[in-house]
């Protein structure tokens, strides 16, 4: 069974010199760093900026495929999905493609988020904002 996705933010970031390593290509720590940075962007856009005296969300897994590798110059285009949100948690995968080459995406990631209130430790509830994705 396929799970269900729906596109919530897209973002283009610039391919920064410094982000390559020694082979020329940029470093596998950084496409993490392009997820997070989409996913941050997405949920300070619903107005959900968490507190760490409060609620808020943790990555509990994020993974990465490399499919192709990115260089410098360029930016990078991430669009990221949402899975059917659960009492506290919501899938997310991350599609990553170059402006010198748009059609053709050259890594794929994920990370599913705990919506956890952080003075008790534990999950919360999501707020409606993600709790309702799939509502029309």
């Amino acid at each position: 069974m396929e799970t269900k996705r729906k596109l919530v933010h897209t973002e283009i970031m610039p391919i920064r010199w410094g982000d390559m390593d020694a082979w020329g290509h940029v470093n596998n720590t950084v496409y993490f760093r392009y997820m997070e940075q989409a996913r941050i962007s997405w949920l300070y856009g619903l107005g959900l900026r968490g507190s760490a005296t409060g609620e808020g969300p943790s990555v509990i897994t994020a993974s990465c495929t490399f499919l192709k590798q990115l260089t410098y110059p360029g930016n990078v285009e991430t669009k990221t999905y949402a899975g059917q949100a659960g009492r506290s948690s919501v899938e997310t995968w991350v599609e990553m493609r170059p402006s010198y080459d748009p059609e053709i995406i050259y890594a794929q990631g994920s990370a599913k988020l705990v919506w956890v209130d952080y003075p008790k430790g534990k999950s919360a509830p999501l707020p409606r904002q993600l709790s309702s994705l799939f509502e029309d």
